[in-house]
């Protein structure tokens, strides 16, 4: 495998239903300047299979097999780790299950290089809206929370949890992120704001395509899943910056 620039780290668990479609397009819409590397975070459908007939059929794609499911974040710290290790300029993380779009991935790269972070938004005027409505308690959460982050760092952030970004990874060469669940884009955000990186938000479209998925662990439930985001963001930003963002038993009105 040739290295380029740009590293493409999708992560997958149980994925079966739409990984052959979404990981060869990505790998042929990006060939000319872009390795992909496909993490599967311990899958228990038919993913591990089709991921190794991916990999022996185009060739030139990284892989990781983890047996035993470690999380959401621990699947990126892990893309994170390989690219840097392999030294890689810029990682772009996306999501194979059809809810980010292969064709959009060259509107990441042709932004400057200069900016730390490019991050898509679903709530931009100009993100168009596909599939069925979204989960009303998800655009709330992700609202509360890119209030509470707008408010805390003077941003004007619209979409705080969207995983489809691009990384100059020289700007994240000591992040050292720990957190391994869903509440990872806190910890991310914390470290940004740490270090004065600069963010560019760009559109992409709203995609949902079912409404079963599952956060696992009681965090189906909005208020528990609010604290835990919280919980997180407070933690992280002690780690980063030195100095508590709130009294741990503060109202979030307090932040």
């Amino acid at each position: 495998m040739i290295k380029k620039d740009y590293l493409i780290v999708i992560p997958v668990y149980n994925e079966a239903a739409t990984l052959e479609r979404v990981a060869a397009k990505v790998i042929l819409s990006s060939a000319a300047y872009a390795n992909v590397l496909l993490i599967n975070d311990g899958s228990t459908d038919e993913t591990p299979e089709i991921l190794e007939h991916l990999k022996a059929y185009f060739g030139c794609i990284g892989l990781i097999q983890k047996r035993k499911n470690e999380g959401y974040g621990a699947t990126l710290a892990c893309g994170f780790e390989y690219a840097l290790r392999n030294e890689y300029k810029y990682l772009i993380t996306m999501d194979c299950d059809d809810q980010h779009q292969p064709e959009d991935i060259i509107r990441f790269v042709n932004e400057p290089e200069s900016i730390d972070l490019v991050s898509g938004s679903r709530y931009l005027p100009e993100s168009g809206s596909k599939g069925i409505k979204p989960p009303v308690e998800r655009v709330e959460i992700n609202f509360r929370i890119t209030k509470l982050l707008n408010r805390k760092y003077g941003w004007n952030l619209t979409d705080s949890f969207c995983g489809f970004k691009r990384y100059r990874l020289s700007s994240f060469s000591d992040a050292s992120f720990e957190e391994k669940g869903y509440s990872a884009p806190m910890e991310m955000w914390s470290y940004v704001h740490s270090k004065g990186l600069s963010v560019k938000e760009i559109s992409v479209d709203k995609i949902y395509i079912t409404a079963d998925r599952t956060f696992g662990d009681d965090l189906d439930k909005k208020r528990k899943r609010f604290r835990y985001y919280l919980e997180t963001w407070r933690r992280s930003h002690r780690k980063f910056s030195g100095e508590k963002l709130w009294s741990k038993k503060a109202p979030a009105w307090q932040v």
